[in-house]
């Protein structure tokens, strides 16, 4: 296991985490042009711009504030937009950038979700070619399925309530990890529309509530995860302070990536 802090451009809080062939990568909330690679050094998590687009802005929507990140085959990135409550496709180059859906916002409203300022459209996964799952992240909590194939369509909405703040997401197969930052752990699972199907629990809390690595006010503390990403050995974690500093180095800003040993 190894906690590095987090080098990057001025106002930097990740947000969302994806892996493709050993390299993380992130957004900002507060970078609404840019996709960052990770690079992993012996002392830091050193964000590389990796992309720049220009994305269309919905009418009165002033600012996208990139919650969550995915990708496909081809390259294609995929992000959640809190700001806008859609997805944006940006090309692997990033010379385009389009939304993918309209506003989820109605539709969340209708079964209960999106009912909190910043608890809104957060984490995000590719299901299968042209189908996402996107989180609603808390006060409630839950998750919106939906195809685009061959129009926008909404699979399943499920409102899991508020006791968890849905931050993250991966999948793999049939299985459903999702990131629950209130409670510093994550959940596995299958049947991941329901909030009480069976399910495996991962916690990294002895982490977080380290001294260590604890942030100075409450508000963020040890609940900061933004962003899940795992890979066969690692469960990777990225932590949003929000600029908080931590309590044993009040002069130190930085976020915080966890990189955790696989459970078996």
């Amino acid at each position: 296991m190894s906690v590095l802090p987090v080098e990057g451009p001025e106002s930097n809080q990740p947000s969302g985490l994806f892996i493709h062939n050993d390299t993380l990568y992130t957004v900002s909330d507060k970078h609404d042009d840019t996709i960052f690679r990770i690079e992993l050094r012996e002392d830091a998590a050193v964000f590389v711009p990796h992309i720049r687009f220009e994305a269309p802005k919905p009418f009165g929507v002033f600012r996208l504030d990139l919650e969550g990140i995915t990708r496909d085959d081809d390259g294609t990135f995929y992000l959640a937009s809190e700001g806008a409550f859609a997805i944006l496709k940006v090309d692997a180059d990033g010379k385009q950038a389009s939304w993918v859906t309209t506003s989820l916002r109605k539709v969340g409203a209708s079964a209960g979700l999106f009912q909190t300022r910043g608890g809104y459209l957060e984490g995000i996964t590719l299901m299968s070619r042209d189908r996402f799952l996107v989180t609603a992240e808390r006060e409630p909590s839950g998750l919106i399925e939906v195809d685009m194939a061959p129009v926008q369509r909404i699979v399943e909405i499920a409102n899991h309530g508020s006791k968890d703040s849905y931050t993250g997401l991966h999948r793999e197969v049939e299985n459903v990890y999702i990131l629950q930052r209130s409670t510093a752990t994550i959940r596995k699972t299958i049947r991941y529309l329901d909030v009480d199907s069976p399910s495996t629990i991962w916690s990294f809390t002895h982490i977080v509530n380290d001294p260590e690595y604890l942030y100075q006010h409450e508000q963020f503390g040890a609940k900061t995860a933004e962003g899940l990403a795992m890979d066969r050995d690692r469960v990777y974690v990225i932590l949003d302070n929000n600029n908080d500093a931590r309590r044993m180095y009040p002069t130190d800003h930085r976020p915080l990536l966890l990189i955790m040993k696989r459970p078996g």
